[in-house]
Order: C-alpha cells, then sequence, then structure tokens
C-alpha cells in the first residue's frame, strides 16, 4: 500500500499551534480529515486577509482543491457546523457543501449532552475542568451504544423519536433527581429540531470509505489535522485530566477511518514553552500572581508564570481564561515520539521565548526529571498512585533573543536560539523540521535538510 498520509499531533496539552503546520500541509493536499474530539478543539485559519476560526471543519476548506472529510472518531455539534459553514460560504470560500463529507457515523451532540457535562463536573469532587460542550457525555452514549449519529438525523420522525427516547430514558431520570427540570428532554421537540438540522446537512452526510479508498489508490496526499494532544488521549494521557478520545497518532488514524499502513509521517507540533488548560499535572508549570481560576495572589512583582503568559497571550480563545504556563518539557517530547511515532517536530513560539529570556535573563529546558529518587527521562504513568508530580531538572540558557523579520534560514537564527533547538533534538531525540517565528502561518523556518 502506498503511503500518502501525514498525521499532525500535538505533543502535550494542545494550544501547540497545529493550525500553522496544518495549513502547510494542506496547500497540496487532496484530502484533509479531522478525526478526533468536537467543538473544543480547531484552529484559526486566513482567507484573503481574514481570520476564520474553526472548531469542526477542517482547515483545509481555505483551499479550493481540497476534498474535506470529519470522521467517525469526531462529535459534532451541528449547530456548531452549520454556523462554520455559513461563516465560510459568506467569505467567498467555493463549494463548501461539495466539498466538506461528514460521515454518517459520526456521532451529534444534543443539548441535554451539554447539559449532563455541566451536571458531571458539578457533583465531581475534582472536576476535570472540561469545556462544557458535551463532548464527554456525547463519548460516553457512543460507547453505551444510545448515540445519535449523522445518519440517524435522515431517519423519519418516528424512528428518530424512538432512539432519541432510547437515548435519554437515564439522563432524564438524572436531571430530575438533581432538580434540573428544565433540561428533561421533550423527545417530540428535539426529534424536530434534528430532523431539521439533518435536512441542512443532508448534501454532506455520507459514506466516506469510498472516497478514502480512491484517495489511497490513486496515491493521493492526505492531511490529518490533529485536535487536542498526547498527554489528553484516553488511555495514554494524564487521566482522568483528559478528554473523552485518542488523539494520539493510532486513534487519529482510527477516528479517520484510514489504515495505519497508509501512514507516511508523523509531524508532531510544540511550544517553545508550555502551557495547559484545565486540571492535571504540569512538572514544569511556574507560579503565576493570577491563577487559571482568577484567583489573584499578592505579590509585589510579575512572576516567571506572569511574563510568559502576557508574551505568549496564554487565554483562551473563547473562555479568555489564563492558561497556566511553563518552561519546555523535552522529556515529554521522548515519551511522545514512541507513543505517537513522531517523525518530526515543528516548534512554535520560538520567537516568543526569545522575548521572554530578554525579560527574564534566561530560558531553562526540561532534560529529565526527579522522581521517586531516580533520575528518569521519560514521563511516568504513575503519578496518580504515587501523588508524586516529576520535578524537572532543568539546563539554563542565559538571556534571550530576537527574531526579525530578515531571519528566513536556520542559520539566520540568533546562536542561543539554534543551542535551545539542539537542546531539545538531543532530549527527545526528535528531529525539529520546522520552526514557528511570528503569529503568521508564513512566519516558519523549514529546515529542507532535516
Amino acid at each position: 500500500m502506498d503511503k500518502c498520509v501525514t498525521v499532525i499531533v500535538g505533543t502535550k496539552w494542545g494550544d501547540e499551534g497545529k493550525g500553522k503546520i496544518a495549513a502547510r500541509e494542506a496547500k497540496d493536499a487532496n484530502l484533509v480529515i479531522r478525526a478526533t474530539g468536537g467543538a473544543n478543539a480547531g484552529h484559526t485559519v486566513i482567507y484573503k486577509g481574514t481570520k476564520l476560526a474553526l472548531h469542526l471543519v477542517p482547515g483545509g476548506i481555505v483551499y479550493s482543491q481540497t476534498t474535506c472529510i470529519i470522521g467517525p472518531g469526531t462529535v459534532v455539534d451541528p449547530d456548531v457546523l452549520c454556523s462554520e459553514i455559513t461563516m465560510l460560504e459568506n467569505c467567498g470560500i467555493p463549494d463548501v457543501k461539495n466539498r466538506l463529507k461528514i460521515s454518517g457515523r459520526t456521532h451529534v451532540i444534543l443539548p441535554y449532552h451539554k447539559d449532563l457535562d455541566e451536571l458531571h463536573e458539578k457533583m465531581k469532587e475534582h472536576p476535570v475542568g472540561t469545556t462544557k460542550r458535551g463532548i464527554g457525555p456525547c463519548y460516553s452514549d457512543k460507547d453505551n451504544r444510545i448515540g445519535i449519529r449523522m445518519y440517524d438525523l435522515l431517519f423519519p420522525k418516528a424512528e428518530l423519536k424512538k432512539k432519541i427516547t432510547e437515548a435519554t430514558k437515564l439522563h432524564n431520570q438524572a436531571f430530575q433527581k438533581n432538580g434540573m427540570n428544565e433540561c428533561i428532554v421533550d423527545v417530540n421537540n428535539l426529534a424536530n429540531h434534528c430532523q431539521s438540522i439533518g435536512l441542512k446537512l443532508k448534501p454532506c452526510i455520507t459514506d466516506i470509505a469510498p472516497i478514502i479508498t480512491d484517495n489511497i489508490l490513486n496515491r493521493k496526499k492526505i492531511v490529518v489535522e490533529g485536535a487536542q494532544a498526547f498527554r489528553l488521549d484516553l488511555d495514554h494521557g494524564d487521566y482522568p485530566m483528559v478528554t473523552s478520545s485518542n488523539p494520539v497518532t493510532a486513534g487519529t488514524l482510527c477516528g479517520a477511518a484510514l489504515p495505519p499502513q497508509a501512514l507516511k509521517t508523523v509531524i508532531g507540533i510544540d511550544k517553545a514553552y508550555n502551557s495547559r488548560v484545565g486540571n492535571g499535572p504540569f512538572p514544569t508549570e511556574l507560579p503565576v500572581s493570577i491563577d487559571s481560576n482568577g484567583n489573584v495572589m499578592e505579590y509585589t512583582k510579575p512572576l516567571e508564570g506572569d511574563i510568559i503568559r502576557e508574551l505568549g497571550h496564554e487565554y483562551g480563545t473563547t473562555t479568555k481564561r489564563p492558561r497556566r504556563c511553563g518552561w519546555m518539557d523535552a522529556v515529554i517530547l521522548r515519551s511522545a515520539k514512541y507513543t505517537c511515532g513522531i517523525d518530526y517536530l515543528c516548534i512554535n513560539h520560538l520567537d516568543t521565548l526569545g522575548e521572554i529570556g530578554n525579560r527574564i535573563g534566561y530560558v531553562k529546558i526540561c532534560v529529565g526529571y526527579s522522581y521517586q529518587g531516580n533520575i528518569i527521562h521519560f514521563y511516568p504513568d504513575n503519578i496518580e498512585l504515587t501523588h508524586e508530580v516529576p520535578k524537572p531538572i532543568y539546563k539554563t540558557l542565559n538571556g534571550g533573543w530576537t527574531i526579525d523579520s530578515s531571519c528566513k534560514t536556520y542559520d539566520d537564527l540568533p546562536e542561543l536560539a539554534k543551542k535551545f533547538v539542539k537542546i531539545i533534538e538531543e532530549t527527545s531525540n526528535i528531529p525539529v523540521k520546522y520552526l514557528g517565528t511570528g503569529p503568521a502561518n508564513d512566519d516558519l523556518i523549514v529546515r529542507e535538510d532535516v
């Protein structure tokens, strides 16, 4: 089987800037696929100078030659999807509904899933910190085999009502028991709503297998835009502080309905510093004067975490919630290499890290851990059992750097920036092929010799 698939994966906790490489790889792709997660993910793409925030439609839709697929491994909020389609059409992107294909097997997020998300988070002693967009409950219904799929939206109303009734029996009891009577599902109204959505999306809902088969047989380039990241994977991440799908490479291939034999390249994406949204372990996290919950700490001057957050603009795109911030952890990259099969790295925000170094006076890279009395060079999977977060062992580079518009190649970079890259490569055992040097998609150095 010809190898024609490029998979883009996040290497930490998301927000690594996957859209920059996704846009680059999609320029000459025939097929672009979104495979996991829901509207809790996505990225910004630029079309004729206009920024477009996409959460479900693959960013490759802006290139007229691409067919874009939403795979069966995703869960789709149909209201968000319809809004995105309308936005794309209003921006003049051609043939959106003809080029967008939604697997009929894709599961649908409905209003009661969002209500359940709110209820579940409220009842947990240690909330995960979900986006409350109904993604986890929708995947749970999928696992319980009571989920509503895209194909179901096309059923006659009587058959659709039966499916919704079956799906919401236990949910309605939970709402009633917890005093959430306003959330109890009116099956008839919801069936009407689902049918109206089905009518809108009918041109896009299809069997994607023949499309994928044709592209593989004809050796067409296929790009899979990864969502979330390695440490958020349901099986391989920081459970239970994880997402509800499998965003590692193997899970992404499965969610895209792609065979592993067709995989050609895996590109791992990270930032030159690290950040995390929500709860869970973060070995290189730095102190801040305002935490991610908005609590203000009393300090006389900005802390390291404050400086990284401000210079990196580390606030949620939708929620504006401040992100947790810390130094680059190259040890996690080493673990990601072998779990995700990463061939090359893209390190974004190299320019930002230089500014951070200029402001603070130094830059740090985690190259090992002190854990349970030992020095280790992998990310342990028993943190919850030991109740110990690995303590980072750092290499420190004194000073920072400035990357201006004249920097077009790796050789043009300041020596300290190149030393930073070399430490990442030596620690992770992954070559760094791409370096993000600014906010625009074209602010990218590509090392052709790597």
